[in-house]
């Protein structure tokens, strides 16, 4: 391998984002992701890209092997996952065979902790040993006797909305730290081999610490609920484990606290990416990285009384996914269905290495180069329940059979399920049961049933 002429990795990581185009003024308030803006007018923003997971396990398994959650045998929440995939079939692993300094830097691959000394031993050049210096996260209530944290105060909303209200509790944050470690990295790198570095950062998952300033951003009281929520949502069909009611949604003041919460968390997480994006075009490798931006999924804000993820509709696993080719320093916006499982291969393709064997994911790279991509079906899974986004319609299938059928360009939320009736239901009925296929999910006739590849 030529090392020079080798484009370095940047793997920037958010945690439960929400495809965050979709939500600019969707509830009145603007969500102000200016860094976010500003790369996306230099890069491809795929916003129609989609996790293959709706939780955080199965969806990093899948998107840093380039293998389905029916291959990898990781379909729900896991945090042993690496009992059931080899380091091997990490696609930074690979790319460490082929030369590359591979580094981690926060929450990519699984948790908070370090990782099994085998997987990071194979999958990093780093010393295992280092990887016990973990980023330290937010402080806990619970941890003291009044329920005060020092050096915090609270907004109120979902989870209280908690914030700092000092520069040293502020540079205490988890993102604050991993931040400062990567864009150390970006200025002292000087190896001869191209690397992969990996940013992981919590945000926005909760509790939604942030500097005090990222909640006095929103004005909650100008945070408005969407006109189709009134409609009602359909709720008979899917099983009762996947429709959990967490917040009152009709309370209306509590509910937009808790809207600025998260906006504010991703809004610091913008801020936290801007930092890194300075840090890398003020270095020497600014014109010979390649910068990677995604989430591992979405996560509901409200709607049907959840402030969660775990579900199968779009708001759940439409997720944020940005590549940058410095070579190409032009904004596109891809409106066409792809999947974070075609994170790797189009790595792999960028840098001209093998595809990853039986990998369903496909490259992103004719996309990046303004070619539209074949109609294709996109899968997301969780447990045995499935479904698609395929053109303008999501169709899912749950475990028990039962059947929700949305037409997103008119129902975005999927207030209405559209129902057996519909002349677009037969195709994407058989569109699902294909895609199921290739991607390790065989749904038995007559049956409820289902073998896993």
């Amino acid at each position: 391998m030529n090392e020079k002429a080798q484009k370095n990795i940047l793997l920037i990581c958010l945690d439960d984002a929400v495809a965050f185009w979709k939500y600019k003024s969707v509830f009145g308030e603007v969500l102000q992701t200016p860094n976010l803006d500003r790369i996306c007018g230099q890069s491809t923003s795929f916003q129609a890209a989609y996790s293959q997971a709706p939780v955080c396990s199965p969806s990093r398994a899948s998107f840093m092997t380039g293998l389905s959650p029916h291959q990898t045998g990781v379909t729900h929440s896991d945090p042993r996952y690496f009992d059931k995939i080899s380091p091997l079939d990490l696609w930074p692993s690979r790319l460490k065979q082929h030369g590359y300094h591979t580094a981690p830097g926060g929450k990519v691959m699984r948790g908070y902790r370090a990782l099994p000394q085998e997987v990071h031993e194979t999958v990093y050049s780093t010393p295992y040993s280092d990887s016990h210096r973990r980023f330290s996260l937010a402080r806990r209530k619970s941890r003291y006797a009044d329920g005060k944290i020092p050096d915090h105060m609270e907004f109120g909303g979902y989870r209280g909305g908690m914030a700092t209200t000092t520069k040293d509790a502020d540079r205490n944050l988890y993102d604050n730290q991993v931040a400062e470690d990567a864009i150390s990295f970006l200025k002292t790198y000087d190896g001869e081999a191209p690397f992969y570095r990996e940013v992981g950062f919590q945000s926005p998952h909760g509790p939604w610490t942030t500097p005090r300033r990222f909640k006095e951003m929103y004005n909650f009281k100008a945070i408005r609920q969407p006109k189709d929520w009134a409609h009602g949502f359909d709720l008979d069909t899917p099983p009762a484990d996947l429709v959990r009611e967490n917040i009152e949604s009709s309370r209306q003041r509590f509910w937009r606290q808790s809207v600025r919460n998260y906006f504010s968390a991703l809004s610091y997480a913008d801020y936290q990416i801007g930092r890194v994006w300075d840090a890398l075009k003020a270095s020497a490798h600014a014109e010979n990285t390649l910068v990677i931006i995604l989430s591992d999924h979405g996560m509901h804000l409200g709607e049907r009384n959840w402030f969660g993820k775990s579900t199968l509709w779009e708001q759940a696993v439409n997720v944020p996914l940005i590549i940058h080719d410095p070579a190409q320093p032009v904004g596109q916006a891809v409106s066409d269905p792809v999947g974070l499982i075609d994170v790797g291969p189009t790595v792999m393709d960028c840098l001209g290495l093998p595809p990853i064997a039986g990998s369903p994911g496909r490259s992103l790279l004719p996309q990046m180069r303004w070619e539209r991509a074949p109609d294709r079906a996109v899968p997301s899974f969780f447990y045995d329940h499935a479904a698609i986004r395929k053109g303008k319609y999501r169709f899912i299938r749950y475990g028990n059979g039962a059947e929700q059928f949305f037409d997103l360009s008119r129902d975005w939320w999927q207030t209405q399920n559209l129902g057996e009736a519909h002349p677009a239901y037969e195709p994407m009925r058989q569109a699902f049961d294909e895609c199921c296929r290739d991607y390790g999910l065989e749904w038995q006739s007559g049956t409820t049933s289902v073998e896993h590849a």
